[in-house]
């Protein structure tokens, strides 16, 4: 159809960009567009939702003087507006009345996107025990099936006695039986929610218990590192972290924790840990929710939910595979209720999450608790394209720590990796720099909450003469490579000449550690400017693989201490293969055997699901030879 006059005349092109956001100058046009149906109205809606709160007295204007068969679709849109944050109180208390009166349109269409509208938080925020008297009401007299069901389903929402009395009222029609069955499901648990709720995480298991841990893929062997550290004058007792993988569970890493819970805080590297339960076999067809509900209602799931939970225990389902599946979430929830009911399933309040894993005919439920992450306090702001807390910890602890380092970011961002290297250890010299100014006044925030002593910022390219004064021995970076920055050819070139720019950078002994998407690129050019590859390790990175690579710059005298046949270790907890070639102790990790570190005064104080065991997830490379290792297999998987 034709668009309808608008003063602007490209309208119908900015309808088909997803990234377009309306001014109030396009809300009459688009509002015409809405009420005329088909596709145009589509996108229309989709529009005039991405304006958010702004458009909502426009579509309660127009919604008013609407002819009947108009008003489904703009109520709809009133309530989809009513949802953006944040919303004026006057505002949401007028859109609350407009859905209210629709509960009693002739128009059947508006009277369940009424219905369906109100049964969101932020109609009940604007006076629940309004809404709940009004669903309820309207459930008394409605005659259409499926408005009915709508004002069941909002009831449930609503929550409460009085709701659970108006369902009780609706009692006797068959057809409606299990949407009242789970609206009243729904309904009770809100009863709980004024009980207090948090996980303990002073306490320890009254036996020793194990513990799920997972990193991003890549870095399970620093994260076993980092937890064999964990023990040191514990008395407790050792953690011994050991790598698992199959097709159920995925890659993690597994440890028997006799101490507190929240002492695994101290591995930074670590993105969760969940209780696993022993798993159960499911044949093709089986029923999972029944599988879920049986473990849920263990012995071993019940010991830990009540031992670490304070106050009321609610709990939400996760699938590991996604997707939302409500109808085995209600089927479990039931299950569970009707044997536990102080097992309350409320995944808006919840303490902990059930996570459930499946794979090979198998089921593995693990119980995650909700415990406040206490490790990154310092950022108190970011940049897009930023690195994740806890892959700048992986990069400080795969550089090392030396009282004597210079360290230099260049592409110091939001300072994260610099943080995580001062927290790490003692340094001489901590140096971030970035051409954006806004960055560096970010980097400034985060250094100062991080207690990063002395840190200096300056703005500059990273490809330009290093900082004044002594040259650095660590340049320790993660360069923007997130979905926000392009990865096209000439970044390919700028990181190319940053790894050049490095390697003539470098104190002779020094090493750079970083993260590159073209790491086949940047290693070649880091061996032509002379530099070795001491570390090559693939890492996922949200959505797509780039490597860490650690690269160390010849003294102009060979160091002396290494016999032929010793391995040799970093400072950052990383060991390395012996130089006639024997295996290392990652590649130990991944043929799943536990990681022992060879004495304890070598320890240094301080979630990857994939169905398949990793294969020659990364390389340690002797410093003796300048052939590369062996090919890296991709597992075609996002993180």
């Amino acid at each position: 159809m034709s668009l309808p006059a608008t003063p602007e005349p490209d309208l119908q092109r900015s309808l088909s960009d997803p990234g377009f956001t309306p001014g109030r100058r396009h809300f009459a046009a688009l509002l015409d567009l809405l009420a005329a149906g088909g596709e145009p109205a589509e996108l229309a809606e989709r529009a005039l939702r991405r304006a958010g709160a702004a458009a909502l007295p426009s579509a309660l204007e127009r919604a008013a003087a609407a002819e009947p068969a108009q008003r489904a679709p703009l109520t709809r849109l009133v309530g989809k507006l009513m949802a953006a944050a944040p919303i004026d109180p006057e505002l949401a208390e007028r859109a609350r009345d407009y859905l209210l009166a629709r509960l009693r349109d002739d128009d059947r269409r508006t009277r369940r996107m009424a219905a369906v509208a109100l049964g969101k938080p932020a109609a009940m925020d604007a006076g629940r025990p309004l809404v709940g008297a009004a669903l309820a009401e309207a459930a008394r007299g409605e005659r259409s099936p499926d408005v009915r069901r709508a004002l069941i389903d909002a009831l449930g929402k609503v929550g409460g006695g009085a709701a659970l009395d108006a369902l009780a009222e609706l009692e006797g029609e068959d057809d409606l039986a299990d949407a009242r069955a789970r609206a009243e499901l729904l309904a009770r648990r809100t009863l709980s929610r004024g009980e207090p709720s948090a996980i303990a995480g002073d306490r320890a298991p009254e036996r020793p218990l194990r513990v799920a841990v997972r990193a991003r893929r890549g870095l399970e062997a620093i994260l076993a590192e980092e937890l064999a550290a964990l023990d040191q004058g514990s008395p407790a007792g050792a953690l011994v972290p050991e790598l698992r993988s199959d097709p159920c569970g995925g890659t993690r890493v597994e440890v028997t924790l006799s101490g507190r819970l929240d002492v695994l805080f101290g591995a930074r590297t670590m993105l969760s840990f969940a209780l696993p339960l022993p798993e159960r076999a499911l044949d093709a067809g089986g029923d999972l929710a029944a599988v879920v509900a049986e473990r849920l209602l263990s012995r071993e799931s019940q010991d830990a939910l009540r031992r670490f939970t304070l106050g009321a225990i609610r709990y939400r389902i996760d699938w590991a595979r996604g997707g939302k599946r409500r109808a085995a979430v209600f089927r479990v929830a039931t299950a569970v209720e009707a044997a536990a009911p102080e097992l309350v399933n409320d995944p808006t309040q919840s303490t902990w999450d059930v996570v459930v894993h499946e794979g090979a005919g198998r089921v593995r439920v693990e119980l995650a608790p909700r415990l406040p992450d206490p490790r990154f306090g310092y950022r108190r702001g970011d940049v897009p394209a930023a690195s994740h807390p806890t892959i700048a910890a992986a990069l400080a602890r795969v550089a090392g720590v030396r009282g004597d380092d210079v360290v230099w970011d260049p592409f110091v961002g939001s300072g994260l990796e610099l943080c995580e290297r001062a927290l790490l250890g003692p340094y001489r010299r901590l140096v971030g720099s970035d051409r954006d100014p806004r960055a560096l006044r970010i980097a400034r925030e985060n250094l100062d909450a991080a207690g990063a002593r002395g840190a200096e910022l300056l703005q500059r390219d990273a490809c330009s003469a290093p900082p004044p004064g002594d040259a650095p021995t660590l340049i320790l970076t993660n360069p923007p490579l997130g979905r926000r920055v392009e990865r096209t050819g000439d970044l390919d070139a700028l990181l190319t000449r940053f790894v050049e720019s490095a390697a003539r950078a470098l104190a002779p002994g020094g090493r750079l550690v970083w993260i590159s998407p073209f790491p086949e690129r940047t290693e070649a050019a880091a061996r032509r400017s002379g530099l070795r590859p001491e570390v090559l390790q693939r890492v996922d990175m949200g959505g797509f693989d780039a490597q860490i690579q650690r690269f160390h710059k010849e003294a102009p005298r060979a160091r002396a201490g290494h016999g032929r046949g010793e391995g040799r270790r970093d400072d950052g907890g990383l060991r390395h293969p012996p130089r006639r070639g024997g295996r290392g102790a990652q590649e130990a990790h991944l043929r799943g055997e536990q990681h022992r570190p060879a004495r304890q005064e070598e320890r240094h104080d301080h979630r990857d699901d994939h169905p398949e065991p990793p294969r020659a997830v990364g390389r340690h490379v002797a410093l003796q030879s300048d052939a590369a290792g062996p090919a890296e297999r991709r597992r075609g998987r996002r993180g």
